[in-house]
């Protein structure tokens, strides 16, 4: 039986966040998305050319919740400059390359 109570909701990103409790009376907060529009909206910029010309590129999209992840799971903090090493190999791996809105190694 969950205890899951809803804490928030944004109807325009889809972001849900929950809170729940165990029974030693700890508390937990759990995050979810979907993503489904993001990655859709990345494959189809993937598809889309690009100037490589330009000075700069949109390289990725990485939503909230996975940078949340990439935080708690590896220490790796997108809007730190001392982490774009570890932003850039996450990008560039299989695992994160839906992320990514153009077919370039970043």
């Amino acid at each position: 039986m969950s205890n899951e109570l809803l804490l928030d909701y944004d109807a325009l990103t889809g972001k849900r966040e929950w809170i729940s409790t165990d029974a030693d009376g700890n508390s937990f907060i759990r995050y979810e998305q979907d993503l489904t529009h993001i990655l859709d909206a990345n494959k189809e910029r993937q598809n889309e050319g690009f100037d490589k010309r330009s000075d700069m590129w949109h390289a990725a999209h990485v939503p909230d919740w996975v940078q949340m992840e990439w935080f708690t799971k590896y220490g790796i903090a997108m809007w730190n400059p001392d982490h774009k090493d570890g932003v850039r190999r996450l990008l560039n791996s299989n695992e994160w390359r839906h992320l990514r809105v153009k077919h370039f190694i970043i």
